[in-house]
Parts: structure tokens; sequence; C-alpha cells
């Protein structure tokens, strides 16, 4: 899912929108474009994505981080 703002906005600058939700293997199920705000609701299928994760277990590499001081 990637949200983004769409508009001119106070301080002049300009965003361009396209909000995206995006499925694992990279095809779009939902672009809001880039012409005015909108609201959309989108169906994410939770199996699907368990079973792309069990395919592809690019979670099961990471590694923690030590923080630095």
């Amino acid at each position: 899912i990637a949200a983004a703002q769409v508009g001119r906005h106070a301080d002049g600058r300009e965003t361009y929108g396209h909000s995206l939700v995006v499925d694992p293997w990279g095809e779009i199920l939902l672009d809001m474009g880039g012409d005015e705000p909108g609201l959309a609701f989108c169906d994410i299928d939770l199996a699907r994505i368990a079973e792309v994760r069990a395919q592809v277990p690019s979670l099961a590499n990471r590694r923690k981080i030590p923080k630095s001081d």
C-alpha cells in the first residue's frame, strides 16, 4: 500500500498523487490517479499474501541491527 498526497499545498509545492495498492507480484490492484483527492477501498487477499511469503521467504532473512551509541 503506497499512500500519496495530490494537489497544491499552501507553501506552493505540488504533489502528484497516484496512491497505489500492489500485490506481491507487482500487479496493480488500485491506482487512485493523480488528478484530485479521493477515497478508495481495495480487498487484500491475506491467503494470497501468505502463499507468496511461503514461496519467497524474504522475511526469514531479516536480522537485527544493533543500535549505535
